[in-house]
């Protein structure tokens, strides 16, 4: 937790407090689990797999990727964008935000919060004005630090977001630090891993030192999405976090079976070595074209040796731990297509997805109505309507939100 904006102090060595530093592993492991790059997080289950069953004795691949995590967020996104929502603004405003809208590609970057929201458990808006022109575009969390005054969680001093930037082949920070109507713009050179010389000139970067919006807003440019969160916490949770080992049993079950399956599919034949055939150059008996296990004698008939693979146990096995990851997901089965009945009635996929739209709901109402109501209001303000009446309806009257100033 930052109570400072003293970076040089405290991020130095860019060492963070151990919250910090879990919350940022935590972002690049979600970040790889959506993006079905298994080799880190499910570290462990391939190494099982690749001990059980070593590569040069099944053509099976070592883990088969069932990306539930991806779905998951997709959902949510779907279900809370692709109804039809609108953003009204009282007055003249409304023709100039529709025009924002367009220019900034405003549903691309609702999408995109919403993928962040549900997999690193918090989203962020930012309003920008460059070349007198109003951007509105999503940053990832992981380059974002709040400030609290005296440590307060409910006393936010401002923002702190740090990017890279590469010039003539080095490494440097920008460190932007958002205050209440105005930004502080900083450079530094890294070098091993250390903050070694601050930039003096920042234009040379394209930026100002002190970026003094105050005229036209005179509040912070960032606005924080956040999913479920708890009263000693300021970041969300993601939706990952609770159904992740779920997920991995279901991966290590499917690919061990598939494995076992993969070594059955070329069945070997066994019976008794009057049934082979005597090779005259190397001397040794076999089976022409197969694999053949000797066993008994006198002309025992030759037999398929198969398999019991219990498949029932299996599929029970799979679809109960399907079950926990739709409890824990708060999804239905139909939210991924499956078992829709053809004459199923919009009423009747209301009741089955009642978790899912209640969860949807709850985050509207937490954070993402009054970010977006912000968002509008820093970009009419930045197109010169001071603090303009807005309001977001979400097609769903339980879901309207009040105008607020």
């Amino acid at each position: 937790m930052l109570t400072t904006f003293n970076i040089d102090e405290n991020f130095r060595k860019l060492k963070w407090d151990i919250e910090d530093s879990k919350r940022l592993q935590n972002y690049a492991r979600y970040r790889e689990l959506y993006r079905s790059e298994f080799s880190r997080p499910f570290r462990g289950v391939i190494n099982k797999l690749i001990q059980r069953y070593p590569l040069q004795n099944t053509t099976a691949q070592t883990l088969i990727e069932v990306n539930l995590f991806k779905s998951l967020t997709d959902f949510f996104k779907y279900l809370t964008t692709n109804n039809n929502f609108n953003i009204v603004v009282k007055g003249e405003g409304q023709q100039i935000w529709n025009q924002i809208a367009e220019d900034t590609n405003f549903i691309s970057v609702l999408k995109e919060i919403c993928v962040d929201n549900s997999r690193f458990g918090d989203a962020l808006f930012k309003v920008a004005f460059q070349n007198n022109e109003v951007k509105i575009f999503s940053v990832c969390p992981d380059c974002w630090f709040p400030v609290f005054n005296n440590g307060n969680l409910n006393d936010l001093a401002g923002h702190i977001l740090i990017f890279d930037i590469v010039n003539n082949g080095k490494l440097y920070k920008h460190i932007e630090k958002i205050h209440r109507g105005y930004i502080e713009n900083e450079v530094w050179e890294v070098s091993n891993g250390v903050l070694a010389n601050q930039i003096r000139d920042v234009e040379a970067f394209g930026l100002l030192p002190i970026d003094d919006f105050s005229d036209k807003w005179n509040d912070f440019v960032l606005f924080p999405v956040k999913n479920t969160t708890e009263s000693d916490s300021f970041f969300g949770e993601s939706d990952y976090k609770s159904c992740e080992s779920i997920v991995e049993e279901i991966m290590l079950t499917v690919s061990q079976n598939s494995k076992i399956i993969n070594r059955h599919a070329n069945p070997k034949l066994a019976g008794s070595v009057e049934n082979t055939e005597l090779n005259p150059l190397t001397g040794e008996r076999h089976f022409p074209n197969s694999d053949f296990i000797t066993m008994g004698k006198d002309g025992q008939k030759p037999e398929y040796i198969t398999a019991d693979l219990q498949s029932d146990a299996i599929k029970t096995h799979i679809e109960t731990l399907m079950q926990f990851f739709y409890i824990l997901s708060k999804t239905p089965p139909q939210a991924y297509g499956i078992d829709i009945s053809a004459n199923m009635s919009g009423e009747s996929l209301k009741t089955i997805l009642s978790s899912s739209l209640a969860k949807v709901k709850d985050i509207r109402s937490v954070s993402l109505t009054n970010a977006i109501i912000k968002t509008v209001q820093c970009a009419l303000s930045f197109a010169g309507f001071e603090y303009p009446l807005v309001s977001v309806e979400w097609d769903d009257s339980s879901s309207k939100s009040d105008i607020r100033e």
